[in-house]
């Protein structure tokens, strides 16, 4: 393998499960090739029969080469890649009793214990040991150094050179049942970027984390070669920025800059790109900052007041940490040429919106005018001098700048005076805004017949302008509105996903409003997605039900499964799970960090049951069954190993009695927040055999990476009694230190219920009622995998909605196996890749398997 487009190669590894290896003159002996596929083996994947044929053509360097390559980046995707050592080396075995006892041993060593005595408890002398750096004297005969990974009194992680840590047998291999995912010989590398180049760019939302790092990967691997690539149209306005931001970094930027000219038509635009130029977030979010603020300081602050009660930890502290939103960014360095292109496309735009589009971003705009100058320029852009003077709100000579009314004050203006029509008027000017306030303007509306008419009237009139997105999310919320809501819960713009919870004061809508507007919604819902290819045979999983289509994809969590926050999934019975944490600080400028894993248990009514976690390590119920095991608490992650923390929890026997609900709570105890350590991953496996070695790359089912501040993070919940998971994905703001299920309990029994309750409403848009329309617009037959697998045919003459409508009721269904045509492709939408698809297929598949997916559920949403 060339060293040539690492990045490209690799993503399209994870992705396509694709190797691109050029045929070499060799040919390797089988028992290479064996090896090779042993070690595969060991990571969870196996080798397809032309990948293996190709493989032999290459040098025993190349194959060497190849092997260390393709399992380091198979690790990376599910955080195998790192060493994962608990702080009890011998768990689940030997997990001692969480104590008064054993509390005392450690507090008593903490104060008292002193070097070159005898020990305390045991009176032995020549049994202590000085662990460093954290100095607590500790003795081997009361300590089991052979079980120990870290400092017993305080789980800080020490020199592992000491004499108290003696060697612990190795873990023998777990013995696992599990199914081998498929790795093929990829046929071109440049075809298959310029795809995926193409298929990103052409994506209607913002891209996730993990989408976007990619697309970053494709760009600085092909650079201008890109240029050729182009599609017409690229909706999203943060891709635009990103790509030609990138590329003004690696190419001349008069050329860059022509090429870009064609897609970007706001100011908004032109920050965006000076943005991404500057390696800052072109989705303009803010940037958090962690500010040390004095404890004398603090203390004349309300939002502090909670954390200075008497005998509170913060009250002997020197400060406190504080998490600022700044709307600036490090701004590279801007040529003039670079300045005066980007001025000159300002002053081309209307006046009115120049200066509107840079109110919306004011804060940013005033920043970046100190490196824009545009005072150099005022004779030649003098539409640009004065936009700047009414963001600054004064000129040079400080004189206060004429006022401005923008488009968002008068839509503000006439939603509080209730003026429906003037709110109608502003929005039909605007198609996007009304499709993202038509809710809001039917409830402006009223009862008043005549203003309803007039906002169901200009949705009809818009719905073509409407974005796909935005279509589908009414198309899905609608429905629920005919009754209020036990609760609203939306998610305000952000680099992490904070929901917001509030009661729902919203007045249903009626039925007839909501029946009239349906039918248009998805009648240009099939005429967009009928004109994309057609296929013979769709095949939809209906297990996609409990699947959410993606939305507000830039605050998911990076993740090895692109798994949609709200989604569902069921999980085997007779398997174990164990969860995992894996942190590590930076190699400099870090501090001492410690996260925490932890897990409550919750009865059907959400009444807490007991907590597995640091202060409490087994939870063991009466009769003596333990549900939940730890294996103990770390209290730092030190540059290169980092800490590993693992959770056991037996779903059958925590069900026996009576616990329905585990909550998974990553919580930030002290330190660094989550967005500033070297790396910050959590997980789960299933696992048939916990005695093995703590990490089995094959047995992991979710992987995603911690982001955002400080604070708690409830990632997923396992309902035991119907053996499901949700996936919740959701930040809750807490204090900056101390946190812990108990504490959090709060948040807790608040957001989970709550956002379970909201997404099963239906509310939001399934990735099966994608697959439905899909179906209808470009289908003849269509095959539905449920419990039995059904058919149904598109009758001669049929129109889509029709179609559409029989697809939804399962009418004229005829239960049949699955029989697809070799030679035809199918349009697939799968849980897991389980299906053998004919070549040229397009498949969406959320886990791969034998067929992996060739898209992802953004390029679904055209």
């Amino acid at each position: 393998m060339t060293p040539d487009y690492f990045a490209t190669r690799a993503l399209l590894l994870r992705r396509n499960r694709a190797i691109f290896v050029l045929p070499g003159q060799q040919r390797l002996p089988d028992n290479f090739i064996e090896t090779f596929e042993i070690n595969l083996a060991a990571v969870g994947y196996a080798v397809s029969t032309r990948l293996r044929a190709r493989l032999q053509t290459c040098s025993a360097e190349q194959l060497t080469a190849l092997q260390a390559w393709t399992g380091k980046v198979l690790l990376e995707t599910v955080g195998g890649n790192r060493k994962f050592t608990p702080l009890y080396r011998r768990f689940p075995e030997d997990i001692p009793a969480n104590t008064f006892e054993l509390w005392c041993q450690k507090v008593l060593t903490y104060f008292m214990q002193q070097e070159d005595q005898p020990c305390l408890h045991c009176h032995r002398t020549g049994t202590t040991h000085v662990l460093n750096p954290c100095r607590h004297i500790v003795c081997d005969a009361c300590f089991d150094g052979a079980n120990y990974s870290a400092c017993p009194v305080c789980s800080r992680q020490v020199d592992a050179g000491s004499a108290f840590f003696k060697q612990s047998p190795a873990l023998r291999r777990p013995m696992e049942n599990t199914k081998l995912q498929l790795l093929d010989l990829g046929p071109d590398l440049d075809l298959a970027a310029r795809a995926l180049f193409v298929s990103m760019c052409e994506r209607k939302q913002a891209m996730s984390p993990v989408d976007n790092d990619d697309f970053l990967g494709l760009i600085r691997d092909y650079q201008l070669r890109l240029l050729a690539w182009l599609p017409a149209q690229i909706p999203v306005r943060e891709n635009i920025a990103l790509l030609f931001g990138t590329l003004l970094q690696v190419g001349d930027p008069a050329l860059v800059m022509q090429a870009a000219l064609p897609y970007i038509n706001t100011a908004t635009d032109v920050l965006r790109l000076v943005a991404a130029y500057s390696g800052a977030d072109p989705a303009l979010q803010g940037k958090e900052v962690l500010r040390q603020v004095e404890v004398a300081k603090a203390k004349t602050f309300a939002r502090f007041q909670t954390l200075f009660q008497p005998g509170s930890y913060w009250l002997g502290q020197k400060s406190v940490g504080q998490t600022l939103s700044i709307s600036r960014f490090k701004v590279a360095k801007l040529g003039r040429p670079l300045r005066r292109a980007l001025l000159g496309f300002m002053e081309g735009l209307h006046p009115e919106s120049l200066t509107e589009d840079m109110l919306r971003h004011r804060s940013y705009w005033v920043w970046l005018g100190e490196f824009l100058h545009p005072g150099e320029f005022k004779k030649r852009f003098p539409q640009v001098d004065a936009a700047f003077k009414v963001i600054r709100k004064k000129d040079p000579a400080g004189k206060p700048a004429a006022p401005f009314l923008s488009y968002y004050a008068k839509l503000e203006k006439a939603s509080l005076s209730k003026d429906a029509g003037g709110m109608t008027r502003l929005l039909l000017q605007r198609p996007g805004e009304l499709g993202r306030r038509f809710d809001h303007a039917l409830r402006v509306a009223g009862a008043d017949s005549i203003a309803v008419d007039a906002v169901l009237a200009a949705f009809e009139k818009s719905a073509s302008r409407f974005s796909t997105p935005v279509l589908l999310t009414l198309g899905a919320l609608l429905p629920t509105r005919a009754a209020a809501a036990q609760a609203r819960i939306y998610w305000p713009k952000g680099r992490t996903s904070q929901a917001v919870f509030a009661p729902d004061t919203r007045p249903p809508l009626s039925a007839e409003v909501i029946a009239r507007v349906l039918p248009a919604i998805d009648r240009e819902l099939l005429e967009r997605f009928g004109a994309l290819p057609r296929f013979h045979d769709v095949v939809i999983d209906a297990a996609l039900q409990q699947i959410v289509a993606p939305f507000n994809e830039r605050t998911a969590s990076r993740g090895a499964i692109q798994l949609p926050r709200g989604s569902t999934f069921s999980f085997a019975t007779g398997k174990q799970v164990r969860l995992f944490l894996h942190w590590c600080e930076p190699e400099k400028g870090g501090a001492r960090t410690d996260l925490d894993l932890s897990v409550g248990l919750y009865d059907a009514r959400w009444n807490h049951m007991g907590t597995c976690s640091y202060y409490e390590l087994s939870l063991t119920m009466k009769g003596g069954d333990t549900i939940a095991r730890s294996a103990g608490d770390l209290t730092s992650a030190p540059f290169p190993d980092g800490a590993s923390e693992f959770i056991d929890i037996d779903c059958a026997l925590a069900s026996k009695h009576g616990a329905r609900y585990a909550v998974a709570v990553l919580n930030n105890y002290a330190g660094m927040p989550f967005g500033d350590l070297e790396h910050a991953y959590a997980g789960l496996m299933f696992r048939d055999d916990l005695r093995g070695a703590h990490f089995d790359p094959r047995t992991v089912e979710l992987k995603f990476d911690l982001q955002g501040g400080n604070g708690i993070f409830l990632p997923l919940v396992f309902d035991m009694t119907e053996q499901k998971i949700h996936w919740l994905d959701v930040y809750s703001r807490g204090g900056f230190a101390f946190n812990n299920v108990a504490t959090s309990n709060g948040a807790i029994t608040t957001i989970c219920p709550a956002m379970i309750a909201y997404f099963a409403s239906g509310v939001r848009t399934s990735m099966y009622d994608l697959g439905l329309l899909h179906a209808a617009a470009r289908a003849e037959r269509v095959t539905i995998r449920d419990t039995a697998s059904i058919v149904i045919v598109r009758e001669v003459g049929e129109s889509n909605p029709a179609f559409l409508a029989r697809l939804r009721n399962r009418t004229g269904a005829s239960g049949q196996a699955l029989s697809l045509a070799p030679e035809m492709p199918v349009l697939a939408l799968l849980l897991n890749g389980d299906l053998v698809l004919p070549e040229e297929s397009s498949v969406y598949a959320l886990k791969s398997g034998p067929s992996n997916g060739t898209m992802s559920a953004s390029d679904l949403i055209a």
